[in-house]
């Protein structure tokens, strides 16, 4: 069975190209990180958010020595006025694992309030054509919330967007889901 993080990827690879901008919403562990700092090359950027600092640590450590990336510890909330305006409407994709940081302290969750505003500038910044991925882990205390009013958000979203969501385990309610948003392409 393929990992809905997988499959995140992927969608990400066939949207975004080198010599892009992309953001990291929710560093974690820098595996979104690590990935799209690849992706993008040395001469992209990406810009990686979390409050905590033990997680900016730990995407330090997983990037070695790439120059592309730009660490915030910052609530992803904040993305927007983090992003220099030059990238506003210009950022090929934007990632986000919603939930606590794996190996970490578990009182530390992404919020749905925060996460909404989030998903909200993400989708203000995107290029056109651009891609962005969300997965909501939802078996921890205030996920099925928070996936569900991510779901909500994404339910309503301007003309312009499509909307894909996938899921693992479609009888287990506590499966994580994927839910892939595409900017469409602007015509002219």
């Amino acid at each position: 069975m393929t990992r809905l993080t997988e499959l995140a990827h992927a969608a990400v690879r066939t949207v975004l190209a080198a010599g892009e901008a992309s953001i990291d919403a929710t560093a974690g562990n820098g595996h979104d990180t690590r990935f799209l700092s690849v992706l993008v090359g040395p001469m992209g950027s990406v810009f990686a958010f979390d409050i905590q600092p033990e997680a900016l640590a730990r995407t330090a450590q997983k990037l070695h020595e790439a120059s592309n990336v730009t660490l915030c510890q910052r609530d992803h909330a904040e993305m927007r006025n983090e992003i220099p305006p030059e990238f506003h409407g210009r950022i090929g994709a934007v990632m986000f694992n919603l939930g606590y940081l794996p190996g970490g302290d578990k009182s530390f969750t992404t919020q749905a309030d925060s996460t909404l505003k989030a998903i909200a500038s993400a989708l203000e910044l995107l290029r056109s054509g651009g891609i962005l991925t969300v997965v909501a882990y939802i078996g921890h205390p205030g996920g099925s919330d928070e996936a569900e009013a991510v779901t909500n958000l994404l339910a309503k979203l301007p003309a312009g967007f499509s909307l894909r969501e996938e899921r693992n385990e479609e009888s287990i309610s506590a499966a994580p889901r994927l839910f892939v948003v595409h900017k469409r392409l602007a015509v002219g």
